[in-house]
C-alpha cells in the first residue's frame, strides 16, 4: 500500500519543554495516549507464585487480576507511556512519560486547556484522564463516534471505525506488535513513530469528517 502522508515528529521527556510546547499548540489539535502494563516480569512471577501457594482467597483474586492485566484493561494496572499531539495530518510531537513531572504536566494541560482536543475513541484514553485527575477535557470531539454516525451499516464489518481501517490508505499499515507496548521500549523509534502517526491520523480523520459534513 502506497503511503501518501509522511509523518514528521519530534519528541521529549523533558517536562519543562513539554509545558511550553503544549501551551503553544493551535486552538485545535489531535491527541492520543500509549500505555503499558506497570508490572515487571519479576512482579508477575510473584503473582503466579501467590496463585500456586496462597490459601487466602482475596489475595489470590488480586494476584489473578494483576497477572491477567494488559494495556487494554483498567488504568490502575497500567501507566501512560506517551502522549502524542498533532496539529496537522503530518506534524506531531510525542511526549515520553517516564517521570512524574511529565505526567503531571500533560494531565493538567488536558483538563484545563480550552483548545479543542480531537481524540479517536476517547472512551479508552479518557479513562486515564479521569482516573488520574478526576476530571475530563473541557472541549473535545471523538472522531470514532463521529465516524460511526457516518459509516452506518447493519453489517458490522461494513461499519468498522477503527483508526487504522479509516486512515490506513493514507498512512499505510503503521500498526506494531503488542509486544512493543512496554515501559522498556518507550524510547524506541518505532514506538515513537507509531504514537506520532496515531495523532496525525486522528487529525487527518477529523479534517475529513469536517469536509464530509460540509
Amino acid at each position: 500500500m502506497e503511503v501518501t502522508i509522511k509523518v514528521n515528529y519530534e519528541y521529549t521527556n523533558n517536562a519543562f519543554l513539554a509545558k511550553d510546547i503544549l501551551a503553544n499548540l493551535p486552538s485545535t489539535f489531535a491527541a492520543d495516549f500509549e500505555v503499558a502494563n506497570k508490572y515487571t516480569k519479576e512482579e508477575k512471577e510473584e503473582f503466579a507464585h501467590i496463585l500456586e501457594t496462597s490459601t487466602n482467597k482475596l489475595e489470590r483474586i488480586e494476584a489473578q487480576a494483576k497477572l491477567n492485566s494488559d494495556p487494554l484493561g483498567h488504568p490502575s494496572h497500567n501507566e501512560i507511556t506517551h502522549l502524542s499531539v498533532a496539529w496537522s495530518p503530518s506534524d506531531a510531537y510525542v511526549f515520553i512519560v517516564n517521570n512524574r513531572s511529565m505526567l503531571n504536566v500533560i494531565l493538567n494541560f488536558l483538563v484545563t486547556t480550552k483548545s479543542k482536543q480531537i481524540w479517536h475513541n476517547l472512551s479508552y484514553d479518557g479513562r486515564y484522564i479521569k482516573y488520574h485527575t478526576g476530571k475530563f477535557p473541557i472541549n473535545y470531539e471523538d472522531t470514532q463516534i463521529l465516524a460511526k454516525t457516518l459509516v452506518n451499516h447493519v453489517e458490522v464489518h461494513k461499519a468498522n471505525t477503527g483508526l487504522k481501517q479509516l486512515a490506513g490508505h493514507k498512512y499505510g499499515a503503521w500498526g506494531i506488535s503488542s509486544d512493543n507496548f512496554t515501559k522498556e521500549q518507550m524510547f524506541e523509534e518505532k514506538m515513537l513513530k507509531y504514537a506520532a502517526t496515531d495523532a496525525c491520523a486522528t487529525y487527518w480523520l477529523w479534517q475529513s469528517i469536517e469536509e464530509n459534513l460540509k
